[in-house]
This record gives C-alpha cells, sequence and structure tokens, in this order.
C-alpha cells in the first residue's frame, strides 16, 4: 500500500486535508449535542419549578444547530472521500493500463492474461472501497475516540470507567480473533478470482473445441472445482464477518446496561437531589461510551478491509515495477535509409531459456523487394520478425530498419514506418469503417475503400446493407476467417507503411485471393518493402528473398529457383505441397 501513497498528488493530500478539517468540526458539533443532553434535562427539571421553559428553547435550538452542522459536515466528508477515493482508483487505472502497453512480449509472458484483468478491475476495485471507508473514518474514529475518552476521565466515576474497559477489552479481543482467522484468507481469494478468470475465458474462447469434442462436462467440472473453493472461502469470511454485526450490537446492549446497573448501584441510598444528579452523569456517559464503541467498530470495518486491500496493491505494484525488458533510447535516432531491414548475425533467446530459439540470422531487404520465411512449426519465423518492430529485442546481434539499430528509436518512430497484420486476424468492436482506419481515424472513406479493395475486402463489405458502417463484435467473431484477414491486411495497407509485415496472413485466404491480395499490393504500393512468413510455397514463389529455417537456423537463403537446386530443406518443403513439373523440376534432374 506504500507504493499507492507515493502516487498520491498534491490534489490528494488537499483532499485529506479538507477531511480532517471538516472531521475535527463533526466531533466538535457531536460531542456539543452529547454536553447539551445534560444542560437540557437540567433545564426541563428548572422549568418543572419554576414553569420557565427560555432555556428549553434555548439549548434546543442549539441541538438543532449544532446537528445540523454536524450533518453538513458528514456530507462535506463523504462528498470528499468518494471523490478522493475514486480519483485514486482512476490514476491507479490509467497507470497501470500505460504500464501494460509498455510490456513487450515477453513481459506479457510473465502475467497470464486472466490476472491482469483481475488485477486492474478487482484488485483495484478492493483498493478504492479500502481508502473510501479509510477516508471516511480513518480521522473521525480516533478523535471521537479520544475527546471521548478525555471527557470520560473528567466527568465519571471509577466503576463507569471500569465497566466500559471491561467491555472494549472483550471487543478487542473478538476482533483480534476474527482478524487472525479471516486475513490469512484474504490472501487466497484473489489467486482464486485469477483461476475463476482463467476457467471462465479459456471455456468462452474455445468454446467451439469444447462443443466439437462433447467436452462441456469436462470444462463445468474444471470450473466446478475452482468455483467450489472461491465459494468456500468467501463462505468462511462471510460467516466470520456477519457474526461480527451482531456481536457489536450486543457489547453496545451489554455495555448500556452495564452502566445502568451500576449508576443504580451508586444511587441506592441516596437522596433523590444526589441520586438525579447521578443519573444525569449517566446518561451522558452511555452517551460516550457509545461514542468510544462505534469509533472502534469503525477502526475494525477498517482493519478487516485493509489488509485484503495491501494484498492487491502489492498484485498492483508488482506489475508497476516490473522492468520493461524493451525501452526506448534517451535519444532517438534518425532514420537514415528507407524501407530497408537488416540482420546482423542475430539471436534470440526467451527469459528462462538457456538456449537461443534463434541463432546466426543474417540478411538484408532494400525497399519495395518482398523477403519471405519459412520453415516448418517452431523453426523460428514469428520470433525473427517480432524483433523487427520490437515486440521482443534481439538477445544478440543488430536489428537495423531504415539503417538504424532498431535499439536506437523510440518504439513509436519505429512502429510509425511498419505496418503488422497478425496470423490470427483480431478485429476491434466497433464498424468495419474504424477498423481500417485503426493507425489513422481521419482518413476519409474514399482512402479507406482503396485499402479495402487492396486486400480484395471491398466487395464483402460493399454487400453489406451498413457496409463501412457495418457493425464488428469484439474479437470479429461476426466474420470468417478469411473476412478477418482481408479486413486485417486493409488495416495494414491503409497505414501506407514502408515496411509491410504479414504473419502468415494469407492462410485463410484460397490461392486465388492470396495471389490477388499479394498483386495488387505489389502494383499499388511498389516502394513498400514486404515481410512473409507463410506456410504455402505458392504464397512465397515469388519473393526477392526466401529464408529457410530449420530449428531456429537459416538453412536456405536466396531465389525460389536456387534454394529448389541447392536447399533440400526447402525442395522437401515445396514437394510436400506443389508437384515437381508445377516447381521447374526436370525429371531425374534438379
Amino acid at each position: 500500500m506504500r507504493y499507492v501513497f507515493k502516487k498520491f498528488t498534491w490534489k490528494n493530500w488537499l483532499c485529506v486535508g479538507l477531511i480532517f478539517a471538516f472531521t475535527l468540526l463533526q466531533v466538535f458539533f457531536t460531542m456539543q449535542i452529547v454536553d447539551t443532553v445534560k444542560t437540557f434535562n437540567d433545564a426541563i427539571g428548572e422549568a418543572a419549578k419554576t414553569g420557565n421553559n427560555q432555556d428549553i428553547w434555548r439549548n434546543g435550538f442549539w441541538m438543532i444547530i449544532c446537528a445540523v452542522c454536524m450533518c453538513v459536515a458528514q456530507v462535506v466528508i463523504q462528498f470528499l472521500a468518494s471523490f478522493n477515493a475514486a480519483r485514486i482508483a482512476t490514476q491507479l487505472r490509467d497507470n497501470f493500463y500505460k504500464k501494460v502497453n509498455k510490456f513487450a512480449l515477453s513481459d506479457l509472458a510473465g502475467f497470464s492474461t486472466e490476472s491482469l484483468i483481475t488485477r486492474s478491475t478487482n484488485d483495484i476495485q478492493n483498493i478504492h472501497t479500502a481508502f473510501l471507508y479509510a477516508f471516511r473514518t480513518i480521522f473521525v474514529a480516533p478523535i471521537t475516540m479520544v475527546w471521548s475518552i478525555i471527557k470520560l476521565v473528567r466527568t465519571a466515576s471509577a466503576p463507569l470507567t471500569v465497566s466500559t474497559a471491561v467491555w472494549l477489552v472483550i471487543l478487542i479481543v473478538v476482533v483480534i480473533v476474527l482478524i487472525v482467522l479471516v486475513m490469512p484468507r484474504f490472501n487466497r481469494t484473489q489467486k482464486l478470482m485469477d483461476d475463476l478468470n482463467t476457467a471462465s475465458r479459456e471455456n468462452l474462447t474455445g468454446v467451439r473445441v469444447v462443443r466439437a469434442f462433447n467436452a462441456e462436462k469436462y470444462q463445468e467440472g474444471k470450473f466446478e472445482v475452482v468455483n467450489e473453493k472461491y465459494t468456500k472461502l468467501m463462505v468462511f469470511v462471510g460467516r466470520a464477518v456477519a457474526l461480527f454485526t451482531p456481536f457489536v450490537m450486543f457489547v453496545m446492549m451489554g455495555l448500556t446496561l452495564t452502566l445502568l446497573w451500576v449508576t443504580a448501584y451508586l444511587i441506592n441510598g441516596q437522596s433523590v437531589q444526589v441520586a438525579t444528579e447521578t443519573f444525569k452523569s449517566a446518561n451522558s456517559f452511555v452517551m460516550l461510551a457509545s461514542q468510544i464503541v462505534m469509533s472502534f467498530v469503525l477502526l475494525i470495518t477498517i482493519m478487516i478491509l485493509w489488509p485484503r486491500a495491501c494484498v492487491c496493491a502489492n498484485r498492483i505494484k508488482e506489475v508497476m515495477l516490473h522492468p520493461e525488458s524493451v525501452q526506448d533510447p534517451e535519444v532517438s535516432k534518425e532514420f537514415t535509409e528507407k524501407g530497408t531491414i537488416e540482420f546482423k548475425n542475430v539471436g534470440f533467446a526467451y527469459p528462462g531459456s538457456g538456449k537461443e530459439a534463434v541463432s546466426g540470422v543474417t540478411f538484408k531487404v532494400n525497399q519495395g523487394e518482398t523477403i519471405a520465411f519459412i520453415g516448418a512449426t517452431g523453426s523460428g519465423k514469428t520470433t525473427i520478425i517480432n524483433m523487427i518492430p520490437r515486440f521482443a529485442d534481439a538477445t544478440s546481434g543488430e536489428v537495423f530498419v531504415d539503417g538504424v539499430n532498431v535499439k536506437e528509436v523510440s518504439q513509436e518512430q519505429l512502429r510509425n514506418v511498419i505496418g503488422y497484420t497478425p496470423q490470427r486476424g483480431f478485429l476491434f468492436k466497433g464498424n468495419i469503417r474504424e477498423n481500417i482506419a485503426f493507425s489513422n481515424p481521419n482518413l476519409s472513406l474514399k482512402q479507406i475503400q482503396e485499402a479495402a479493395k487492396i486486400a480484395e475486402a471491398d466487395s464483402f463489405i460493399s454487400a453489406k446493407s451498413e457496409q463501412y458502417e457495418s457493425a464488428v463484435a469484439q474479437g470479429g467473431t461476426n466474420f470468417s476467417g478469411g473476412q478477418k484477414q482481408r479486413l486485417c491486411i486493409a488495416r495494414s495497407v491503409a497505414k501506407k507503411p514502408e515496411i509491410l509485415i504479414f504473419d502468415d496472413s494469407f492462410s485463410a485466404l484460397d490461392y486465388k485471393t492470396d495471389k490477388t491480395v499479394r498483386a495488387n499490393i505489389k502494383n499499388q504500393l511498389p516502394g513498400t518493402t514486404r515481410v512473409i512468413i507463410a506456410q504455402r510455397v505458392g504464397t512465397i514463389m515469388d519473393a526477392d528473398q526466401i529464408v529457410v529455417l530449420d530449428k531456429g537456423q537459416v538453412v536456405g537463403l536466396g531465389k525460389h529457383q536456387d534454394l529448389i537446386n541447392d536447399c533440400a530443406v526447402y525442395k522437401e518443403i515445396a514437394l510436400s505441397q506443389l508437384s515437381a513439373e508445377e516447381l521447374g523440376i526436370k525429371k531425374g534432374g534438379k
């Protein structure tokens, strides 16, 4: 929680100061009401003797003024507490979101998606709730308690003070037992919440696979196990906390009865005048004692909420203080070339791995050329292209874009010249126009249509009733795989970058559409450098350079026909997809 306090701005501390000031006013007027009760009772007795009601009206009017002022102060405190707690939660949520956006792929691997969602929502909400109650009570409870104790010491007798102390000790002991039982469970609650999110998200994301294998019962069983653990934990905590409220009422009533019984014992055998004065003092004492007990209750509420909030704050802190593996240089260099990519003996090892996933990668691509990567699954194709836009940094060697080492330019500057299309077409909730114009919301409809035509997406978009204003569900679930890929290609093309990266982005397209889209890009964006990962040889046959990968090593580099003749791995891949005649291999020769 110390991390959260460090993020307080002067506005947060100003709110805290105002809350403290209005708390003093609230307690002052509360104590004025307590003091006036005795005076009011005296005025009633005097009026009964003399018939003069002026003191009654004066004291009554003063009590009303104090009550109104106390309520106004309390309303202001509630408003300031709500504002400040909401402001803290907003700041945390914004900073958390910005931090996660800066994470490289290797950084994200250290936190599951479900955990990050839980931390940014449930954890921050728990911190917000704790601060809300804290700001409401952190000053009023101790100030009221101290003020009441001082007044008790000055006005009360020893028997009444001892009676109050006994009940407070009982309350404190029960609270300590409650905290010992409940607090360790709060540490497990957030982790179980992560597990619940994981189970739910996994089932929803893989719903087609689950249904295809009739695995609904299996998935339900996995969810029930986690849900049962979470439920048992929360039921235990809920029952323990639920016992606290009736116990507080028991202490309040027990304290009141004890004080009245002790008072009755003290006035037994006394004169009427002495008994009356003692009873009046006892009434004031009961009110003060009640204030002390209620202050304890308020503090205990914070004691219950705060440890859980501390657990949540530590989870937020883990993310916020996680070192970013990809960082911008202090001074960003300017590009010296345009549309060029060069790898110099590049290698990359994933965190925690003692061996590089790819190593010794060397090639150069000039502006307007096409370079393609092919190889078996896990050979390192995506790993290599991830180092171009700095989704991950090379652990050895150097990567150059436009003549400059990518580590010497800012990520924003680097990615401004790159258009990226992932293998798994992802669309954002909104409409088609917004998705294609994702890089620049100010693109005109004509520019958006041009990009869609290049990606061969204009035909199915125009067939829709709302065309480019047609709704897109989250993740693009209302489009087929091929349609999503074409929309993602259109999104990259609309940016008109110097470099276009396609991570197996043609896999859902038929051969004809695949060929047409690539031809459109080549003809209408002739100055754009193209980087393609593909599993189909037909997609990369016309590339200027083809990089053949096998187990993280470059085993072939050149044009299609050269590789057919000189690279056994490429020839094997090619023959598994196309006939010798289609590949131009003569019978009995190479």
